[in-house]
């Protein structure tokens, strides 16, 4: 055990200053959770204006929109609040890494019960405690295990405890880490421009109406079903890495999206995928679960998966920037199908008509388009690094190790 340094002290959450104290969550702020409406009742939802917040969007460091919004109806009938900006959220559950992340409110919302809000009384600093929040992710992930469903509850936040120092303090420290949160929010303006402006220039490339100098060919309009094959290829060969296809992050391996075995113990039945090749999940295709294989050489997916490949004469990265353009999103609801939920058959995906340049043309396409994202991905990069300084910072500033003068 090392030496504890003069002026601190060791506590459950680890050695802090003298003249800091430990305090429950539930002591120091107002916890609370959200409600969903019913669904079915559309006076809850139809023409809602009221933010409505689910963890979908605990992504960022702030909430700035939702994606849903909901009735005044909806609010007055279940007694519903709504929460003010700077709000901390804290996510009980969700799907992937979901559970345990926080974001802050910049607008007034609502929330649904997969929610924890958190408002700080008036002698605590709101930023101090959210960033200490976000710098215990990992242990506040952990208290979930070993319940049935892995969730966190509200009881379970309100007992976390929270290292304070002095108010001024709190203001101090939780000042300097803004201003990274200022650095990472203008690095994500940036990247999220950069990407709407490929999105413009891949949709006007895509579609023919904008052209490079040397092309002149009149485009074909074929059907997709004469360059893709299916593959269906058992798992004869004991491949082990298990793969999935998110709408997010394209292929992913299993074990680290979903941080525990979700694949069968047998999974010989299961599909073989190889770099270069399509893989979309049928009945997840109209929300984005497709994608093409480039960071593995090989793996698994689950037997429900399509997988193909592109024949002579389509260039795989033409086709994989078309299948993200509205010409293949804005048309999939014509050719889903299905009972119980819609999903998109690979004989139906055949049918589906796509406009073709020369090869040439396809791959001049695929090429600046490609350069667009390596300018998108040395963005990413960047702000990936601003990420790590901001978590080393936080490392030592919420834990006492390194004073602020104040």
């Amino acid at each position: 055990m090392s030496e504890i340094k003069q002026g601190y002290k060791q506590t459950k959450v680890g050695i802090i200053p003298e003249d800091w104290e430990i305090v429950k969550l539930g002591k120091l702020t107002t916890v609370e959770t959200g409600k969903t409406p019913l669904r079915s009742n559309k006076q809850f939802w139809d023409n809602g204006t009221i933010n409505w917040a689910t963890t979908t969007e605990v992504n960022e460091t702030y909430i700035v929109s939702t994606n849903e919004k909901i009735t005044n109806q909806a609010v007055a009938e279940l007694k519903m609040k709504i929460l003010p900006i700077n709000t901390i959220l804290l996510a009980m559950y969700g799907q992937g890494k979901t559970r345990g992340k926080v974001a802050l409110l910049r607008i007034e919302s609502t929330i649904n019960q997969a929610f924890a809000s958190i408002k700080p009384n008036k002698n605590y600093s709101t930023n101090f405690i959210f960033n200490y929040l976000d710098k215990s992710y990992e242990k506040i992930r952990d208290l979930s295990h070993g319940s049935n469903q892995d969730n966190l509850n509200l009881d379970i936040v309100k007992a976390l405890q929270i290292p304070l120092p002095p108010l001024k303090e709190q203001e101090k420290i939780a000042e300097i880490l803004t201003t990274w949160d200022e650095a990472i929010t203008k690095q994500t303006e940036l990247l999220r421009a950069k990407e709407l402006q490929k999105k413009a220039l891949g949709q006007k490339l895509l579609s023919g109406e904008v052209r490079f100098d040397g092309f002149s060919d009149e485009w074909e309009e074929i059907r997709l079903g004469k360059y893709i094959k299916e593959i269906s290829k058992k798992n004869k060969e004991n491949v082990e890495l298990v793969l999935s296809v998110t709408n997010k992050h394209g292929f992913i391996a299993q074990k680290d999206y979903f941080e525990k075995e979700v694949a069968s113990k047998d999974t010989s039945n299961y599909k073989i995928v190889k770099k270069g090749n399509f893989a979309y999940n049928p009945s997840r295709i109209n929300v984005g679960s497709l994608g093409l294989l480039e960071e593995y050489e090989i793996g698994i997916l689950s037997p429900m998966y399509v997988i193909f490949e592109c024949l002579k004469g389509l260039d795989k990265q033409y086709l994989n920037y078309w299948l993200n353009t509205h010409n293949f999103t804005g048309n999939l609801s014509k050719f889903l199908s299905g009972s119980v939920r819609d999903s998109l058959a690979f004989n139906d995906m055949k049918l589906m008509k796509i406009k073709l340049p020369s090869l040439p043309e396809q791959q001049k396409i695929a090429e600046v388009l490609s350069l667009a994202d390596d300018e998108i991905n040395l963005l990413k990069t960047e702000l990936e690094e601003l990420n790590l300084q901001k978590k080393a910072l936080m490392q030592k500033l919420l834990t006492g190790e390194v004073r602020v003068k104040v």
